[in-house]
């Protein structure tokens, strides 16, 4: 699995289909996402998205991602009268269909469990705008936009489709700003533009449970194991071990949060040899055990 969609995955993030809207008149929702990103497709006409005093007028097919804890709305002008959007959608008078709609969108609310942020999304900035004409002919990213449209032109997009294909459209969405945002400062950013430590993250995330030592993965990233830890460290900030034991640790939450597995499996998982050396290695990171960090946050 490449970084970012494991990075993805592992967010735990629930996605939420809130409004697949067909809307015939003038309109102002309010998206509240107190701990949530808001990601938005137009599909047909044109309407405003406005976070705080920023206001972005959005067409056909683009796209837009709220990071992150950032109420905001969708205005068909910005002067329309806001109701929130769990109105809209429980009141009939409001939803009255006339003959053809003015505008068409899909909205999905990506909700952020409980507890620390992955540092890559601390990264993003408030919002994320992908005008459809500045999507290449033939680019992954237009084609899923225009087979949503589809979808939802001839009434054939199911709940689950339209979610999953919004889940595709936010990768492409991210990879694409990924590709455009490149950056000197230190971070995950930095990281997805430099070849090497990007090859030794996909490396650790996918064989977390591995005994790695810095030896072992310098080889395997065909360099010296001091020019892997220097640029490690000048990349991401850390040296590359401290990132894998930071890594076993998130791993070893997930694990004890789906409740079906003691503290010595879940040890054995992240590749450690026992459940006495995993809590040495937790409490040496954080500063207490597993077991009662575990109980206070879940």
């Amino acid at each position: 699995m490449d970084l970012l969609s494991e990075i993805l995955s592992s967010a735990g993030w629930k996605n939420d289909l809130l409004s697949k809207g067909q809307i015939y008149d003038s309109f102002g929702f309010h998206f509240p996402c107190e701990r949530s990103g808001g990601f938005h497709v137009v599909t047909q006409g044109s309407c405003y998205a406005r976070m705080g005093n920023t206001t972005i007028p959005l067409h056909k097919g683009d796209l837009i991602f709220i990071t992150r804890g950032i109420n905001h709305e969708l205005l068909s002008d910005p002067k329309a009268k806001v109701v929130t959007i769990e109105r809209f959608l429980s009141d009939k008078e409001i939803r009255l269909r006339k003959e053809n709609p003015v505008t068409t969108f899909v909205s999905i609310r990506y909700e952020v469990p409980p507890g620390p942020i992955h540092p890559f999304f601390l990264e993003l900035p408030d919002y994320i705008h992908i005008p459809f004409e500045s999507i290449q002919a033939h680019h992954a990213l237009g084609d899923i936009i225009q087979i949503l449209s589809r979808e939802l032109e001839l009434n054939l997009g199911t709940d689950l489709i339209v979610q999953r294909l919004t889940d595709i459209l936010l990768y492409y969405m991210l990879r694409m700003w990924l590709n455009q945002n490149e950056t000197l400062q230190v971070g995950w950013v930095k990281a997805f533009h430099d070849s090497l430590v990007l090859y030794a993250l996909e490396k650790l995330h996918n064989g977390y449970s591995k005994d790695w030592t810095i030896e072992s993965l310098a080889k395997e990233t065909g360099v010296s194991r001091a020019n892997l830890a220097n640029k490690f460290r000048d990349v991401l900030g850390i040296p590359p071990m401290e990132y894998l034991a930071k890594l076993r640790m998130e791993k070893a939450k997930q694990l004890f949060q789906k409740g079906n597995m003691g503290l010595e499996e879940i040890a054995q998982n992240v590749g450690y040899a026992s459940a006495f050396s995993f809590s040495k290695a937790y409490k040496r990171i954080f500063g207490s055990s597993p077991s009662r960090e575990w109980k206070r946050v879940v």
